[in-house]
């Protein structure tokens, strides 16, 4: 499956309305925001149909998975949207982790745990929230969580410090620039890390630069920090670091741009379990026996080549 959607779940009391745009969303929340409602009420239309008194709108069935059959049942969906609740204990084991790859479904988790078995997006980590309420009717949306976070914007004071997730070809580029800049660039050698790292360099101003498609499960703590120490720590999270090669434009390729305006239409949830995989093959595949063919271990001396690092820098600047 690959594209966005919009899915509304509706009972006498309440609608739901829910925005998909990639094969894995969090949905998290407080108490009485009506999480356990909404995943009722998809079950409740499973068992009885039309008798549940609710009604779904989507282009897609709508499915959830739990209890002990867990396994058996995933084994008979397929091209559906698959809710699970927080309570059913498998959705944080690697077995459920590896039975979800490759499959054509795209998964809604509801829950307030933090899933690091499972990449995904910090722009799919969503929250409901209650729009409006009439005639005893109360209407509830998604938003992202993470939009109020306080990015890096280059109008900031100067950055002492930048930390990259890991020690590959982003590490490179970013070393590259910030030698430039007389800046330290450290690698925090996984996600995992990344707080760790922020704290040991505390006292100055720290840009984290770490790929967004898959840094979902390890933002709660990031943000949470990152709200205590509003002027001392900002963050960049293109989707991977191919993505900002790709839409930086080192390599010309109209098939790219078009791609980049909306990557949910091109990514089929069967084949990449995260953009990040997605934008690697398809960086990899454009400059296959090029000058500027690509290689995620050591990167490739064309991108630390004026032009084209200052595109990247141009690209960071008015990517936010």
């Amino acid at each position: 499956m690959k594209g966005s959607y919009t899915v509304k779940v509706c009972n006498r009391r309440v609608t739901f309305s829910i925005q998909l745009d990639r094969n894995i969303t969090i949905i998290c929340g407080d108490s009485a925001t009506g999480k356990t409602t909404l995943i009722n009420s998809i079950s409740f239309y499973e068992e009885l149909g039309e008798k549940s008194g609710v009604t779904i709108e989507s282009l897609k069935e709508c499915h959830t998975l739990h209890g002990k059959n867990w396994f058996d049942d995933l084994q008979k969906i397929s091209d559906s949207f698959v809710f699970i609740d927080e309570g059913n204990e498998f959705i944080s084991s690697n077995e459920f982790a590896v039975a979800i790859q490759n499959t054509d479904n795209y998964y809604v988790f509801v829950t307030r745990e933090n899933l690091f078995q499972i990449p995904y997006s910090v722009n799919s980590v969503l929250e409901l929230r209650k729009t409006t309420s009439r005639f005893k009717h109360t209407y509830n949306r998604t938003y992202p969580v993470y939009d109020r976070v306080e990015w890096f914007s280059t109008e900031k004071q100067e950055v002492n410090t930048y930390i990259t997730e890991d020690s590959n070809s982003g590490n490179e580029l970013f070393s590259f620039i910030a030698d430039r800049s007389g800046i330290k660039c450290i690698s925090a050698k996984g996600k995992s890390n990344i707080l760790a790292k922020m704290k040991e360099y505390s006292g100055g101003k720290t840009l984290v630069i770490a790929d967004g498609a898959a840094f979902g499960a390890n933002m709660a703590e990031i943000y949470n920090y990152i709200k205590r120490h509003p002027e001392d720590v900002f963050i960049y999270l293109p989707e991977s670091f191919e993505w900002l090669l790709l839409a930086s434009k080192v390599v010309n390729d109209k098939e790219i741009e078009e791609i980049l305006k909306s990557p949910s239409d091109h990514i089929e949830s069967e084949t990449y379990f995260s953009w990040e995989q997605f934008f690697t093959e398809l960086l990899v595949t454009k400059t296959k026996d090029t000058v500027a063919k690509y290689n995620k271990k050591k990167l490739n001396k064309y991108y630390l080549q004026e032009k084209n690092v200052e595109k990247v820098i141009n690209t960071v600047k008015n990517g936010f």
